[in-house]
Parts: structure tokens; C-alpha cells; sequence
């Protein structure tokens, strides 16, 4: 049975409502939920997904945006203790304490979230995105789809694919297809500078199809004098790759190696 959309749907806010049933299960027993787990769900929208996790999860943080749907779902839930609707951006407001995410959110919130559970490090989430989003973010080196989004994602989270959703399986329907992903925290090389990682990334990949000694001279050039820079450079084993085939572990290697030879000139 789908869900039907009582609303018209607001544009700029990206909504498109899962409505087949056994897709929302599928969502919901990715996420391994307990009595013992505090679920946040991101755009909760109708419901659909709220009714399943309220029957598995101790407690619930439905967040929607919409005050329009946010009146529905407190009328839908006012007799269920254990459903808390808060109203607003759920990358904006102050939240309680969770352990998982579980949703559908709006695609246009797609690189912020992942950001945002990177650093809150949750235990497990199990989230529908846009399948080209998914895509990238499971990118490997190499590839034409493997870039800063797919790195930082993949040096602090373990994603694994679940399913395809087809456009079919909203309301109303999208003009991209889906994806499930299971997302859940990576162990990080905490030797490792994250700061200067993360500048490092930026930086080589702005010049992305470059051989990495090329671009890596680039990127110096952009941080000290053109000798420092040369000297820099010899002391370093760059790989003989281009930037866009680089692994994390290549990245890595070669921000130890940048964080040593800044220590050794100061």
C-alpha cells in the first residue's frame, strides 16, 4: 500500500515522500535498531518511516522542516511518549542525544549530512540518497566519479550499499533513482594531521587529472616561497600517479610526510 501525499509538495525543500511500505521496512532493519537505541530521523515527512521506528527504537526524533507536516505528525503521534517531532533544520537546531539516523532526507542535504556524521561518529545510520550521490561517495580511485567527497567520506565512515530504489517507490516521483546505504564510523589514522589532510585534498584535487608531482608543486606554490617549495619537494617520495588515483592511504602517507618536513624548517 503506498502513502498517499495529502500536501503539495514544497520544491525548494526537495520533498519527494517514500511511499512503498516494504521499501520503508527495508530502510528501518538496515539500521539494526534495539529499546536501548535513540533514532533521529531527518525529514520525516508523513510519518511512514516514524511508525516503523517507533515499533523497534526506544525513542524517536522525528525533525521536519515543514510546519505543515510537523502539525501532522504531532497530531499522527500526540499518544506516543516515546515520538518526539521537532520542528526546523535538523543541521541547524540543537538536538537531544542519539545513536542512530535513520531517514529519507531532502538529496539537497545530502554532503552536509554526511559531513555531520563524520564528525558525530553515530553508531549506525541507514539513510536513502540520490544514486549518483551514492555513487560517489562509494567511488574508488581511479574512477571517474572518485574525489574529495568520495575521500573524506571513506576515511571516517564504512558505507556499504544495501539497495537500489527506483523513482517509482516516492510521491511524487523523482527524476533520479536511490540508493540505502548502511553507513557506520572508520577507524582514522590519528597520527595523522586532519586539518593539513583535509587542505592537502582540497588542494591536489583542485588539479585532479595532474600527475601528483605537478600538482603537488601547484599546491605549495600556494603556501611558501618557490624554493621552499622546490626543497619541499625533494624531500618527499611522491607516487608516480595522477591525483585522481591517489588512496587514502597515498594521501596519508604523504601528509605525514609534509608534517615531518614542516617541523624539521621551523
Amino acid at each position: 500500500m503506498a502513502t498517499p501525499v495529502l500536501y503539495r509538495p514544497v520544491k525548494r525543500l526537495g520533498q519527494n515522500f517514500l511511499a512503498d511500505k516494504h521499501i520503508a521496512s527495508r530502510v528501518v532493519s538496515t539500521a539494526e535498531l534495539t529499546r536501548t537505541d535513540t533514532v533521529l530521523e531527518p525529514g520525516a515527512g508523513y510519518g511512514t518511516l516514524t511508525h516503523l521506528l517507533e515499533e523497534q527504537a526506544g525513542r524517536v526524533l522525528a525533525v521536519e522542516k515543514d510546519r505543515r507536516l510537523v502539525s501532522h505528525l504531532r497530531k499522527e503521534f500526540e499518544n506516543n511518549p516515546t515520538v518526539s517531532v521537532i520542528e526546523g533544520d535538523v543541521l541547524k537546531i540543537p538536538l537531544p542525544q542519539f545513536n542512530k539516523m535513520v531517514g529519507t532526507p531532502p538529496y539537497v542535504l545530502s554532503s552536509k549530512l554526511i559531513l555531520f556524521l563524520a564528525k558525530r561518529k553515530l553508531e549506525l545510520a541507514s539513510l536513502v540518497l540520490q544514486k549518483e550521490f551514492g555513487e560517489r561517495l562509494l567511488a574508488e580511485p581511479g574512477t571517474a566519479e572518485y574525489g574529495r567527497l568520495s575521500i573524506t567520506a571513506q576515511r571516517d565512515l564504512r558505507i556499504r550499499p544495501i539497495m537500489n530504489i527506483p523513482a517509482t517507490a516516492f510521491r511524487p516521483r523523482p527524476k533520479v533513482e536511490s540508493i540505502l546505504l548502511r553507513i557506520s564510523p572508520n577507524e582514522v589514522d590519528r597520527g595523522v594531521d586532519s586539518e593539513l589532510f583535509e587542505e592537502l585534498v582540497r588542494g591536489l584535487f583542485n588539479q585532479r587529472r595532474r600527475v601528483v608531482r605537478s600538482s603537488f608543486q601547484h599546491y605549495l606554490s600556494q603556501k611558501m616561497t618557490r624554493e621552499r617549495a622546490r626543497k619541499t619537494l625533494e624531500a618527499m617520495t611522491l607516487p608516480e600517479k595522477r591525483v585522481y588515483q591517489l588512496t587514502i592511504r597515498d594521501l596519508e602517507d604523504l601528509c605525514e610526510q609534509l608534517s615531518k618536513i614542516d617541523l624539521q624548517q621551523q
